[in-house]
């Protein structure tokens, strides 16, 4: 379990997330240009244009100092290295060490096993197949039991565990959280063998708690080792007398996984939008790849030729594109012959011939210099060799760029050209982004809008909910998430249902102050409707409808937006929460529910515990019960030996000790 979160950890932020399911806005210049763009150009895709400006600027500008120079971050990022070097370099200092004391005492070999002795005050440990002990400091018990229990480290392979630990603790160094796991590793190995030890010797147990108390030294090993003398000592001999957890309530553990792919959605990278995510990526990207010349294959379907376009150098990149037949004229049938197809950006000459339905041949494209020179005039840095054939296939003209430049985007880059233009983005689209309340539109933002076909018609009916200021970020990540007005309103009006609910069985509590309008400007402010957008997607992501939040108020309970995603994820229904009505413990909270359904506690079991004669019994105090393994079979053994304790603390307790 500790390992595969370990790598669990380091491997989820790589995870690449659908849109619909990320909650983030993806890096348009990265999805859609991986797409529709050459390989040659994606470097420079990955930076937007004005990062290019700024970073030509800064070029040109003299260095008066290195150190002006030298950001915050760059500061950040020397410190994060320069700790793993040290950590590093500790690790191989360790590990020198260790081999240094295996090789150079003496030792006896003990099958696959060696013992090396040491001298003076050192705890007993193992490391590989090494068992590192000072024998005369221990009787010859002792001394067999220490034996044992470093041979079952060695035989179940815990000095790489604490390798592994150890390895992510170099790249971890920083994280406070990364010391605490390696802690909880190395411990997790001690019980593990405490119990193997225990399950099969002859070693009576307390003969070998006892052991553990004797061989308590001051001189702790390497961190590297598994040591026999940990500084858990405590831990383990309540270990070794605690009962073993019930195989039957494993199934909570499942509650941490709806959590894990909420994180994943919450922080990674969504990959692609709407219709992007439909078309062949890889086919789109090999397209780009193909160079000026190569080979083609044909198939006529009805009033469509499809032609796959093959590179002359690499069989293995190709594209396949659609054309109109009317768009050819006179394509031979007969013999080998060339036709040719021109467009704004260049022309296509093509050699070969059609059999039937099915063609093949050969292909040169050559681009049309005054296309180029047009561009060059309007500022587009391109490259006909390059990008000649991008902007052939996506029928890029004249009047596109000019049109961008009517609307006023006087800086277009060549990347931002290509998927705009594949997308058939026009004028008219733009402009009734601009009339439904998106004044600053960027480019950048109209392709994924474009993409998830966010029209007037979203925008509008999204501004019928309620939120007026809605930028084109919010537009992308409520149509990625299938999010409308309807369910927005919906979701208002359930919670506003549930707030007038509360506040007439409250009525003397002072009434609900509006908190998304501005007492002054009565306006609606920018960050409340962030935080409501924001909870509406975590609604939608967890399938939270407003008949989920009906189900809970025809119940009687009232929960938090907050409350109402924890009790989702931990599978919590209205009739759960239900059954302990009858129990007289008054209005529970969330968190009593939660603590409750994790354990696998239900209202049988609280009777339970109420039939042992226990007068004051809260729910808190069950849930420490169950959490500690103290079941009412427990406390009736104890009751009939003559523990007759007035509460059930007294018994957890006696469960710890014991």
């Amino acid at each position: 379990m500790l390992l595969g979160c370990l790598f669990l950890s380091f491997s989820l932020p790589l995870i690449p997330v659908p849109q619909q399911w990320s909650f983030r806005k993806a890096n348009t210049e990265i999805s859609i240009f991986e797409a529709n763009a050459p390989s040659e150009s994606k470097e420079q895709a990955v930076k937007p244009a004005t990062t290019q400006t700024v970073q030509s600027t800064v070029s040109q500008t003299p260095k008066e100092s290195f150190f002006k120079d030298v950001s915050l971050l760059d500061v950040v990022v020397w410190a994060y290295w320069l700790g793993v070097a040290v950590f590093g370099i500790n690790f191989l200092f360790q590990l020198g060490i260790l081999l240094y004391k295996s090789y150079s005492r003496p030792f006896i070999q003990d099958g696959r096993f060696r013992i090396v002795e040491l001298s003076g005050e050192q705890a007993p440990c193992s490391f590989a197949n090494n068992i590192f002990i000072n024998p005369d400091k221990y009787d010859w018990d002792t001394y067999s039991q220490i034996i044992i229990h470093e041979k079952i480290h060695i035989q179940q392979g815990h000095s790489y565990d604490i390798i592994l630990a150890e390895l992510a603790l170099i790249f971890q160094w920083f994280n406070p959280f990364a010391w605490f796991y390696r802690k909880a590793m190395e411990d997790n190995l001690e019980f593990l063998t405490d119990n193997e030890l225990l399950e099969h010797s002859n070693i009576e147990p307390s003969s070998y708690q006892m052991s553990l108390v004797k061989v308590s030294a001051p001189n702790f090993p390497a961190s590297l080792t598994t040591n026999y003398n940990q500084s858990i000592l405590k831990k383990r001999l309540l270990m070794m007398n605690s009962k073993k957890s019930n195989i039957n309530s494993t199934w909570k553990y499942l509650c941490i996984v709806p959590l894990l792919l909420v994180f994943v959605s919450l922080f990674n990278e969504p990959v692609a939008f709407g219709k992007s995510a439909k078309t062949n990526a890889k086919s789109n990207n090999k397209f780009m790849q193909v160079s000026n010349k190569g080979t083609w294959f044909a198939t006529i379907k009805k009033d469509k030729i499809s032609i796959r376009f093959e590179d002359e150098e690499s069989n293995n990149n190709y594209s396949n594109n659609d054309f109109l037949i009317t768009e050819f004229k006179n394509l031979p049938t007969t013999e080998k012959g060339t036709f040719s197809l021109t467009r704004e950006a260049g022309t296509i000459q093509f050699t070969g011939k059609f059999e039937g339905n099915a063609g093949m041949g050969n292909y040169e494209f050559n681009a049309d210099e005054s296309f180029f020179a047009f561009l060059e005039k309007e500022g587009i840095k391109a490259n006909k060799e390059k990008d000649g054939m991008v902007f052939y296939m996506v029928k890029l003209k004249r009047d596109f760029i000019k049109m961008l430049k009517n609307q006023g985007y006087t800086q277009v880059s060549k990347n931002d050209l290509i998927p705009l233009c594949a997308m058939n983005v026009t004028g008219e689209y733009i402009s009734s982004l601009k009339n439904a309340g998106l004044d600053d539109l960027s480019l950048q933002n109209i392709i994924p809008l474009k993409a998830l076909d966010v029209d007037a018609a979203f925008i509008k009916d999204i501004k019928s909910s309620g939120y007026n200021n809605i930028t084109a970020s919010k537009l992308i990540t409520l149509k990625a998430q299938g999010i409308d007005g309807a369910f927005l309103k919906a979701a208002k009006n359930a919670s506003n249902e549930s707030d007038n609910a509360g506040s007439v069985a409250k009525a003397t509590k002072a009434p609900k102050i509006n908190t998304r309008t501005d007492h002054k400007t009565n306006e609606y402010n920018d960050e409340d409707d962030d935080e409501e957008l924001g909870m509406a997607i975590a609604k939608k992501a967890m399938n939270i409808t407003p008949a989920y939040i009906k189900e809970f108020d025809a119940a009687g309970f009232k929960f938090s937006d907050d409350e109402l995603l924890a009790m989702k994820a931990l599978g919590i229904t209205p009739e759960y929460c239900k059954s302990f009505d009858v129990l007289g413990l008054g209005k529970l909270s969330s968190e009593s529910f939660a603590a409750m359904k994790a354990l696998g506690l239900t209202a049988t079991d609280y009777n339970e515990y109420k039939k042992l004669g226990f007068k004051s019994l809260t729910i808190e105090d069950v849930v420490g019960a169950k959490a500690t393994g103290t079941t009412p079979k427990f406390i009736s053994e104890l009751q009939k030996k003559g523990y007759n304790y007035t509460t059930i603390n007294k018994y957890v307790e006696k469960k710890v000790l014991f």
